[in-house]
Order: structure tokens, then C-alpha cells, then sequence
């Protein structure tokens, strides 16, 4: 699956949804990101959302990198954090890099809003799932 293919598959895609923490693991080379993800509206103001928890992993991962937040941004504040994602931009990681991984290896860059700034994902592929 690629993130586009989530996107469609959610209620809301993923829009609006906000990053509550990830995890790397190196030995199983995963990249877990532990979201919120909207449901719905709330029945009794259209316009509170309703989120659910899941999680979005990222399978023969590559590499991650967060850039560092922007000065003028709220990176000191705790709480979720707002993403939007984009396949990585030409450039944007150097052609060295680049050069070396395979085809078929999904890049993506999450914009935090929070932030300022963007993680970047190299992975074969990503899977979901709900939080019990």
C-alpha cells in the first residue's frame, strides 16, 4: 500500500489527522507512526471532528529525517501534531542518495505544521491499522 492508497481507503482520508508519537525500529527497518485519524463530525457541531486512533507503519524503511523545526514555530509546545504528506520533491535529498536505492522505494515527506518543517520517509511500503 502507499500513503495516496490509505488516503483514499480512511472516512476522511488523512486529512486532519495529527502525528501522537512514532517509533523506529532498526532491527525490523519499520517506521510506526501512532496518529489520530478522523472519523466523522460530531453530531452535535459539524464542525468538531471525531478521531480515532491508529497506526500508519512504514515497512523496509530506507531512511527517516526530521529537518529541524523553524525558530518561529511551536515546536516547544507539547500535544499532537498536525501533517500533510507529498512524494519527496526532486532535490530534496541528495542525488548521492538518492542513486542508490531502488525504484521502487516510496519517498515521502510529512510537512508538520507545528513545525515548520518536514520528516522524510524512504519505505517499501506502508500499512494500517486501527488501535484497539
Amino acid at each position: 500500500m502507499t500513503l495516496e492508497e490509505l488516503d483514499n481507503s480512511l472516512p476522511e482520508g488523512l486529512h486532519d489527522a495529527q502525528i501522537r508519537s512514532y517509533r523506529r525500529d532498526f532491527e525490523l527497518a519499520t517506521l510506526t507512526l501512532f496518529a489520530r485519524v478522523v472519523v466523522g463530525f460530531s453530531q452535535e457541531s459539524k464542525n468538531r471532528l471525531l478521531y480515532r486512533d491508529g497506526e500508519i507503519i512504514f515497512h523496509g524503511v530506507q531512511y527517516v529525517v526530521s529537518e529541524f523545526p523553524g525558530a518561529e514555530s511551536t515546536f516547544r509546545d507539547a500535544g499532537c501534531l498536525w501533517f500533510s504528506f507529498t512524494r519527496t520533491e526532486p532535490g530534496i535529498i541528495s542525488e548521492d542518495l538518492s542513486s542508490v536505492l531502488a525504484p521502487d522505494i516510496l519517498r515521502y515527506s510529512l510537512f508538520v505544521l507545528e513545525w515548520h518543517s518536514s520528516i522524510h520517509i524512504a519505505a517499501r511500503e506502508v500499512s494500517f491499522s486501527w488501535s484497539s
